[in-house]
């Protein structure tokens, strides 16, 4: 049986070959420029070349997230010629295209009559009416602010495999058949994507690779509680060595990894013996025990707020050290500030930088005087002694 024949889009160089209209591109694929989100966007694709003349194109598969099936339309091509005349002259597809010259408005009416598929936010579409060598794919986009549509991926298969073959010459003989064969795609696109997942089983047990849904469901088989906290990308870091992990959980070095790929930096741990240990040194001890949660089953942990910013990432911190702290344990989180602070946790070559100065303002008029510090505070002692001598 010959390998099925496809195209992939998922990677940036993929789509930068095409045309771009108020589109932006990653590394997670395109997207509506959200600088003008009132605008639509429009992506038209590079030629897709199946080197058959009159191929028939069979399907195409679209990861994409979209706000209602007015946001993504998707317009399907398809040409036995690489070229098409406009006004008298000849242009190749691709140079036209990617031309300047031409709106995307204009490329659309010039390629219209080549139309074979047109489809809102289509997620797998069978390409039934596209019959040629080429094929290229106009996708228009529109969205509001808080609502920007965007496409991840696409697979365009050039070719299927017929189930037509396996009945009765009879049937083989209706080669102008057409709705069997459209009939038969529905299986044969089921028993395809299942054929895919049974061969690609074993990539889906590496968690560099799965797909987001099996990632969920591995991490909850190894016993991650809170998925919903971890973003993608440090869901599969942290999978990728939990097996070895687990068999220190309840630990502090358990602990510890978590709080790593979490934060992205190793946080600081103290517990009841490392204060313990000066016990005969009373004035160092009592500091401690101030400064530190004290007790058999108490500890305290410490991390750089630059870890973790924003109050939501903080909260999902907290969450996830309760739930994998031992039961009997206290644990308390500190985030440290990135500068020092009266009464404060400070620690040299961590956050034992000075902040910006500020004159101390007694009122909207009067500052308390400073040889130190310049800018924008000597302006405004300035302002206050202008105002002091109109008496105002």
């Amino acid at each position: 049986m010959r390998p099925l024949k496809y195209f992939v889009f998922n990677k940036k160089r993929d789509y930068l070959h095409g045309c771009l209209d108020h589109i932006r591109v990653d590394a997670q694929g395109i997207e509506l420029d959200s600088e003008n989100p009132g605008q639509k966007g429009v992506f038209i694709s590079r030629l897709l070349d199946s080197r058959e003349a009159g191929n028939q194109w069979y399907r195409a598969v679209i990861k994409s997230e979209g706000y209602g099936d007015d946001s993504i339309q998707f317009f399907f091509y398809c040409s036995d010629s690489s070229e098409v005349s406009v006004d008298g002259r000849i242009w190749e597809w691709g140079e036209l295209i990617r031309s300047e010259e031409f709106t995307s408005g204009r490329k659309h009416e010039i390629m219209e009559p080549f139309l074979a598929h047109q489809a809102p936010n289509p997620q797998d579409i069978l390409l039934y009416h596209a019959k040629g060598r080429f094929l290229w794919i106009e996708i228009r986009l529109s969205g509001q602010t808080e609502c920007i549509p965007r496409i991840m991926n696409m697979k365009i298969y050039a070719q299927g495999r017929s189930l037509i073959r396996y009945l009765p010459e009879i049937y083989q003989a209706e080669l102008e058949n057409d709705f069997l064969k459209r009939y038969l795609s529905l299986f044969e696109s089921l028993y395809q994507e299942m054929d895919t997942k049974i061969r690609t089983a074993a990539r889906q047990l590496d968690p560099r690779v799965s797909d987001r849904e099996f990632l969920v469901w591995t991490a909850r088989w190894a016993g991650i509680s809170d998925v919903q906290l971890w973003p993608e990308e440090k869901l599969r870091i942290l999978l990728n060595g939990i097996v070895r992990k687990n068999l220190t959980r309840g630990t502090k070095d358990y602990m510890r990894y978590m709080i790593r790929v979490f934060t992205g930096e190793p946080p600081l741990f103290v517990e009841y013996g490392d204060i313990e240990q000066y016990r005969d040194q009373p004035e160092v001890y009592g500091s401690l025990k101030q400064c530190y949660a004290h007790g058999p089953y108490e500890a305290t942990i410490l991390v750089r707020e630059q870890a973790v910013s924003g109050m939501h990432e903080q909260k999902a911190l907290k969450k996830m050290i309760e739930n994998m702290k031992p039961a009997h344990m206290e644990v308390h989180l500190i985030f440290l500030k990135p500068y020092i602070y009266l009464n404060q946790n400070v620690y040299v070559g961590i956050n034992s930088v000075l902040g910006s100065y500020q004159r101390a303002r007694l009122n909207s008029l009067t500052a308390i005087p400073s040889v130190v510090g310049t800018g924008t505070a000597d302006m405004h002692d300035e302002t206050v002694r202008k105002k002091e001598a109109e008496g105002t």
